[in-house]
């Protein structure tokens, strides 16, 4: 019997070729689309779920509620580990983790790593697999390093490193370190990433910071016991700021006197270690997340929708073999299995495609969004359990419908040739109402994106990006004695403007990194929290960021390199002072701390999405310069990166010249958009073909059925427009209330994500109305083929057709 079944049921998809290739080709793009999409939030929403207790494991920030707003910092200040342990029982231990890029050298091999610097429980805490050694040793000695496995292959080859010495740091200050254990490589989902790891009480400026409570340089972690109570743990926390940060406090007060609870001005808080990838300035965006999820299940859902219509459309011309069928004695359930098996036959076909083409996509979109799926996430047995468990359920359902409804047919009325598809019934209308509504939505939305992008792009920054090149400077060189060295190089080449130097880049370049340091201040009484730029002479200059007030640093002037500032207009608005130049700040005195030399306009140092903080621009003589801009004047840019690769080859000591131009560096600051914009873009292309997919063969089957009726309107006189209009009208009617319904969720989701964005474009009601005039178009296109070709048949051949 199913022998028979299949055999029937690859019989009927081979009969009906255009039909059955209409359904696995819809099927196969839905469920590869789908995978992917769904591949790229399983990534997202495992991170850092494979350590032990995980339900038990936070992070600790700090808010703050000044009078420039609430903020919440997840780094904390050295001592805080040893508070918490001592002072707060429930928890069992708490680890400090912070990253450096460091140079590590063995023999005649330097490379430059992430090297994290923590305490010796880092191994205790988390479950980060150690290949070589013993993790209750690894990290018990203060010159010890446990290497991962990457970084060991780099440096050691196949060779063993345990015991080996190497040493770790910037140049001109490496320490001597002994390899003790060899870790495998962190996985991609994991929020804590390292090349090395070592002990942060081996930093030179440790027992300084470990004593201030003012200096935040690491995050920390802590276990809470198995008993503890959450809510308990909250007032804990609370009774600690008021004892180690009592200056700050009081000074919120001043600011707040109206608030009376100490938690609503300043509280320590806590983050379960499976929510931190979705926390912070450089998190994933949860709600793009679920978004990218809505958008798999929206494609999937459309795919479904052109298949239950099309069988229950096809079903009609099967209406006299079921019927014979029930009259020799074929049982509803019989039926049923047949039909059925059908439909899971042409799902199965379409799910086996969709996974192969599944294959094929994944290294594309993550070249394109920079995405760490990969395609071993198939096999994996929990990723497997999800997929089949889709699969079954839209089988089921999508494939069951029908079924059913088929088995439903009344014999009698099957017989009399009573049975029609003249007029899609209520539920086929609705499924083509609701495709075209998803597939409107997602165009809004895809487009509504785009020109938030444009809109951020095209909002001034504040400086000139143009023509400037920003050159990492790395850890295997002294910036300050390469920037000298490149001032005095291109001092003579009329190519270059000027040089300067700075601790953080703007944008991201071709070492992939990007950071920017926080420092708040008190003046009169007002907490200002600000972004500290550490830059050198001619930065202003090389930038083209204009001088409002006073003057920029000067070599004319040697005090300039040790206290001297110059801020932004919105700091000296939080001043609250109209003539700023010669004032301090930040000391134990009026006449003490960092002097006022200069005021610019405001400028960006982060992404204009990013909350946008007052700048305080400092020199230094000490701290590491980590970047060189060269502002050019060549009209040839590739020249330009020659000469300062060829400059750069003869004061370094043969470090790789990574320079790229600055406009380059700052699509970093538009990547969250971008890639929404792009996603939502093909999604909503894809929705929209697999919707007119489905209406261009449901348009075929009904036009079929009404042959004969055309064929009668004809001969009574009905023009082709006549024809025409007729049919195409009810499909547009359709498509009409899709967009009816489509526009305003279009609307409200799109004011609501904009409504995000500190600057916010107006979205314009004629992209809604644009948006549907398109739609509409494109399924009038796609019915009139079949429409004018009905139309235009001579209905002679129509009245023979039944």
């Amino acid at each position: 019997m199913l022998k028979n079944y299949i055999r029937t049921a690859w019989r009927n998809i081979r009969r009906n070729k255009l039909h059955s290739f209409i359904n696995i080709m819809g099927l196969a793009i839905a469920f590869s689309v789908s995978i992917v999409l769904f591949l790229v939030v399983y990534f997202h929403l495992s991170f850092d779920s494979f350590h032990d207790g995980k339900s038990q494991l936070f992070r600790t920030s700090l808010f703050t509620n000044s009078i420039q707003g609430a903020g919440i910092n997840s780094t904390m200040p050295l001592p805080l580990k040893a508070a918490l342990e001592n002072d707060i029982p429930d928890i069992e231990t708490a680890v400090r983790i912070m990253g450096t890029v460091e140079t590590i050298s063995y023999q005649d091999k330097s490379i430059e790593r992430s090297i994290t610097r923590t305490d010796s429980e880092f191994f205790e805490m988390f479950n980060f697999p150690i290949l070589v050694g013993d993790k209750t040793i690894a990290l018990s000695n203060l010159q010890s390093v446990a290497l991962n496995e990457s970084t060991a292959i780099a440096i050691f080859g196949d060779a063993n490193p345990l015991g080996k010495e190497i040493k770790i740091g910037r140049k001109g200050s490496e320490k001597s370190y002994t390899v003790s254990a060899i870790i495998k490589d962190a996985p991609r989902n994991s929020s804590i990433r390292f090349d090395a790891i070592a002990r942060v009480q081996a930093l030179d400026d440790y027992a300084v910071n470990n004593m201030r409570w003012d200096v935040n340089t690491s995050n920390i972690f802590i276990k809470l016991s198995s008993n503890s109570n959450s809510q308990l743990m909250q007032s804990k926390l609370n009774s600690l700021v008021e004892k180690y940060y009592p200056e700050q406090l009081a000074q919120l007060k001043l600011e707040h006197p109206e608030v009376k609870n100490t938690s609503d001005l300043m509280s320590l808080n806590l983050t379960n270690i499976e929510d931190i990838h979705f926390s912070g300035p450089k998190s994933a965006p949860l709600l793009l997340i679920y978004a990218i999820m809505a958008l798999g299940a929206f494609i999937l859902l459309i795919a479904c929708f052109n298949f239950v219509n099309l069988n229950i459309a096809h079903a009609f011309k099967r209406s006299r073999e079921l019927g014979v069928r029930k009259t020799l004695g074929a049982f509803k359930g019989q039926l049923f299995a047949q039909l059925w098996g059908e439909a899971f036959l042409l799902y199965f076909i379409g799910f086996v495609l969709g996974i192969v083409l599944a294959t094929q996509l994944i290294p594309f979109f993550n070249s394109q969004f920079g995405g760490g799926i990969n395609v071993s996430t198939l096999f994996e047995a929990d990723f497997i359990a999800i997929i089949f468990g889709v699969f079954l359920m839209v089988t089921l359902i999508a494939g069951g419908y029908p079924a059913l409804k088929m088995t439903n047919f009344n014999l009698v009325q099957i017989l009399k040739g009573n049975v029609s598809t003249k007029k899609p019934g209520v539920l086929q209308n609705t499924l083509l109402v609701s495709q075209f509504a998803i597939s409107s939505l997602l165009i809004c939305v895809s487009i509504i994106a785009g020109q938030q992008l444009d809109f951020l792009r095209q909002k001034p920054i504040g400086f000139d990006k143009e023509q400037v090149v920003s050159i990492p400077v790395g850890t295997t060189e002294d910036g300050r004695k390469v920037l000298g060295l490149m001032r005095d190089k291109l001092a003579g080449d009329p190519s270059f403007v000027s040089v300067t130097g700075s601790k953080n880049n703007l944008g991201r370049g071709k070492d992939r990194r990007t950071s920017t340091e926080n420092v708040d201040f008190i003046y009169n009484q007002n907490q200002i929290f600000t972004d500290w730029v550490l830059a050198d002479f001619d930065y202003l200059k090389t930038l083209g960021i204009p001088l409002v007030q006073g003057r920029d640093f000067s070599r004319n002037f040697a005090t300039d390199s040790v206290n001297a500032v110059i801020v932004s207009e919105s700091f000296v608005k939080a001043m609250g002072e109209k003539n700023p130049i010669g004032k301090f700040f930040g000391g134990e005195t009026s006449t003490s701390g960092n002097r006022i030399i200069g005021v610019v306009s405001d400028f960006n140092v982060k992404s204009p999405s990013a909350e946008e903080l007052p700048i305080v621009i400092h020199l230094s003589a000490s701290e590491a310069i980590n970047y060189i801009f060269v502002k050019t004047r060549s009209d040839n840019p590739q020249l330009a990166i020659q000469k300062l690769s060829s400059a750069w080859e003869e004061v370094t000591s043969g470090s790789e010249f990574k320079g790229s131009f600055l406009d380059e560096n700052l699509q970093a600051w538009y990547e969250v958009e971008k890639t929404m914009t792009t996603i939502f873009g093909l999604a909503s292309t894809i929705a929209i073909f697999l919707s007119c997919l489905g209406l261009f063969a449901i348009s075929l089957l009904v036009i079929e059925s009404r042959t004969k009726e055309i064929g009668i309107r004809k001969v009574m006189g009905a023009s082709v427009n006549n024809v025409v209009g007729m049919i195409s009208f009810h499909f547009l009617k359709l498509v009409l209330v899709s967009l009816l319904l489509a526009l305003p969720i279009a609307w409200f989701i799109a004011q609501s994500w904009v409504e995000n964005y500190e600057y916010q474009m107006a979205i314009n009601p004629l992209t809604f109305i644009l948006v549907g005039i398109l739609v509409a178009l494109v399924a009038l296109v796609t019915v009139g083929f079949h429409t004018i070709k009905a139309a235009l048949t001579n209905p002679v051949i129509c009245l023979r057709t039944e």
